[in-house]
C-alpha cells in the first residue's frame, strides 16, 4: 500500500498532486505527457505527483495495463526531482466489480479507486434512482472496497455530478444525504484499511458545505487526505493555486 503521513496543513497537502491524466486518458489534453508533466510540477515545486490514467471497461484504445510499462520507460529517460508515481484511476462500478485485476492493481505505485463514474456505460446503478439511493450504492461499494484492500485513495468520494439520471439540483444532494454517522463511519473503515480519502479540488470547492464536514469528520477521526487536481492540462498540475480556496472552506 502507498501511504504517508497523515497531514492536515494544506500548503503541506499542496506540495503532491495524486491526480492527474496523461494522454493515454481520453480527457486529457495533447501536452499532457510524462516529461512535460514532471517539468511543471518542479517548475511548481512539487515534490509528488501521481498518473492515474483512467482504467475503463471496453477502452480499447486506452489500456492500462499496455500504458504503465511505456510510462515507466519515459519516466526512466528524463531527470526531475519530483517523486513520479505511475498509477492508474480505476473503475470500482458496482459492489465488489473491478476495471482491473488484483494482480495487475499489485504492479502499481498508486491505486486510486473511483466509485461514482455513473455516466459511464458498464456502470452499475441502485434500484433507487434518488439522491439518497445513490449515495447508499456508494457506500456499499466502498465498504466492499475497503474489505478487498485494493486502495491506495478514493477518488472525488461521493460526488453526485456524475449521476446523468438526476437533475442538476439533485446531484447535489447526494452528499448531502449521509449523515455525519455514516460518513464517520465510512471513513473510519477507509482508514483501517490503509486507504487515503481524496480531497478533490474541483468537487471539494464545488460543495463546499459536505466538504467541511468531510474535512472535518476525517480530521477528528485521523484519516489520511491526499489532495489532488484531476489535472488533464499543464495549467492544472500547479496545487497551490487552489491552496487559499481550500483553506477558506475549512476555516
Amino acid at each position: 500500500m502507498f501511504i504517508f503521513d497523515a497531514i492536515y496543513d494544506i500548503d503541506e497537502l499542496a506540495r503532491r498532486n495524486m491526480h492527474m491524466h496523461t494522454t493515454f486518458s481520453g480527457c486529457a489534453k495533447p501536452d499532457m505527457i510524462l516529461k512535460d508533466i514532471a517539468a511543471e510540477a518542479e517548475r511548481c515545486g512539487l515534490i509528488m505527483i501521481a498518473l492515474t490514467d483512467h482504467s475503463n471497461l471496453g477502452d480499447k484504445q486506452r489500456i492500462v495495463s499496455k500504458n504503465t510499462p511505456i510510462l515507466r520507460e519515459q519516466l526512466a529517460e528524463i531527470t526531475t526531482n519530483v517523486k513520479v508515481l505511475i498509477g492508474s484511476e480505476i473503475s470500482v462500478y458496482g459492489v465488489g466489480k473491478y476495471s482491473e485485476t488484483a494482480e495487475f492493481c499489485d504492479t502499481l505505485d498508486y491505486r486510486l479507486y473511483s466509485q461514482n463514474h455513473y455516466h459511464m456505460p458498464f456502470w452499475e446503478h441502485p434500484e433507487d434512482k434518488s439522491p439518497r439511493g445513490y449515495a447508499e450504492h456508494m457506500l456499499a461499494v466502498l465498504e466492499e472496497l475497503f474489505s478487498s484492500g485494493r486502495a491506495d485513495c478514493v477518488a472525488h468520494p461521493f460526488a453526485g455530478g456524475y449521476i446523468r439520471t438526476l437533475l442538476e439540483e439533485d446531484k447535489r444532494k447526494v452528499p448531502d444525504s449521509i449523515t455525519d454517522n455514516e460518513l464517520g463511519d465510512i471513513m473510519e473503515k477507509g482508514e483501517r484499511a490503509r486507504c487515503a480519502w481524496e480531497i478533490n479540488v474541483g468537487e471539494f470547492c464545488s460543495l463546499p458545505e459536505f466538504s467541511r464536514r468531510y474535512w472535518n469528520i476525517g480530521r477528528e477521526i485521523g484519516v489520511h487526505f491526499n489532495l489532488g487536481t484531476d489535472a488533464h492540462t499543464l495549467k492544472s498540475v500547479d496545487t497551490r493555486q487552489f491552496a487559499d480556496k481550500i483553506k477558506e472552506i475549512i476555516k
